[in-house]
């Protein structure tokens, strides 16, 4: 070796390299996400239970209202029948035997007489205007039934081809007849029974009827008139 070439120095070692610390603004930054991040998360959270509740609380509204009211039943008053309006052109009749006495409405322009025994076992009303009578009978006898067209043959019973229906205050009668030539027609006064079949004795005894043929339609609807008026006493 040259000892007049100088030595050369070796290279000084190289320091190792070091990773540069974050910055604290970054680690600021990072930090504000989170927490924006964060209350994002909560709002919405709490945002979705307000409209759970919500939602739950009108649907239970809903239901509660679509749950039907029981309305408490209510049971019908029972209301007397009014008494029928008595007739200022009317005079009040009464008569029948002491152990069924009744009373009816008569047009003033009628006559009525009257027999009764002394025993009291035959009470006899008989009413009377133009030839016209109305008769209520009352004693110790029986009934027989009454048949129209379309019933069933029956013994102890009468025939009838006509009739015409009234409503009475105790009963429903039906004032019947048969058509012919005579100069005069007979009437029956049949009641209703409970069983929809027709009798000659009503509650008031035998009632028939007699007028000319041919009659006079307002005269008979006068004695149906009578008729609907009968009460007991």
């Amino acid at each position: 070796m040259d000892p007049q070439t100088p030595t050369q120095a070796p290279n000084p070692p190289q320091q190792a390299q070091q990773t540069p610390a974050t910055p604290p603004s970054a680690k600021k930054t990072g930090t504000n996400k989170l927490l924006l991040l964060t209350g994002a998360i909560l709002i919405l959270g709490f945002g979705l239970l307000g409209g759970y509740l919500i939602a739950g609380q009108t649907k239970m509204q809903e239901d509660i209202t679509q749950i039907p009211t029981i309305q408490p039943s209510q049971t019908p008053i029972p209301t007397s029948k009014p008494s029928p309006t008595p007739n200022p052109n009317a005079k009040i009749i009464k008569a029948g035997m002491s152990t069924n006495p009744y009373s009816i409405e008569v047009p003033k322009d009628w006559t009525d007489s009257r027999e009764n025994t002394q025993a009291g076992v035959i009470d006899k009303l008989t009413l009377s205007k133009n030839g016209y009578t109305l008769t209520i009978y009352q004693a110790a006898m029986g009934g027989g039934g009454c048949l129209y067209p379309g019933d069933a043959p029956s013994e102890m019973s009468q025939n009838f081809t006509d009739f015409t229906e009234i409503k009475g205050t105790t009963d429903t009668l039906r004032r019947s007849w048969n058509k012919n030539n005579a100069q005069t027609i007979t009437y029956t006064v049949c009641k209703k029974g409970t069983d929809g079949s027709y009798g000659t004795f009503s509650s008031f005894g035998a009632i028939s009827a007699v007028s000319p043929n041919p009659a006079d339609a307002k005269i008979l609807a006068e004695i149906d008139a009578m008729l609907a008026t009968i009460v007991k006493q």
